[in-house]
């Protein structure tokens, strides 16, 4: 079933939207879609994989790598001495 979705986007990305879904010979409806699909089958995929454990607390940890090679250098260094 087909449903109306409205959204409001920058024009200058809507013309350029246009000119996609054109080359691609879909409509934008369809083209819309395909990305949404593309994006919500991918973000599942990600996950099939994982153990239950690994799903539980995927997410949990900040996107930010802190390196700590040096604050678990100092940390060693100061036990072992």
């Amino acid at each position: 079933m087909n449903t109306k979705l409205t959204l409001r986007l920058d024009e200058e990305v809507i013309g350029r939207i246009k000119k996609y879904a054109g080359k691609e010979q879909l409509s934008l409806s369809k083209f819309t879609e395909k990305i949404f699909r593309q994006i919500l089958d991918s973000s599942e995929d990600n996950t099939q994989h994982l153990t239950p454990i690994v799903k539980k607390y995927k997410g949990i940890l900040k996107d930010d790598i802190i390196n700590d090679r040096e604050e678990l250098t100092d940390y060693l260094m100061k036990k072992h001495t």
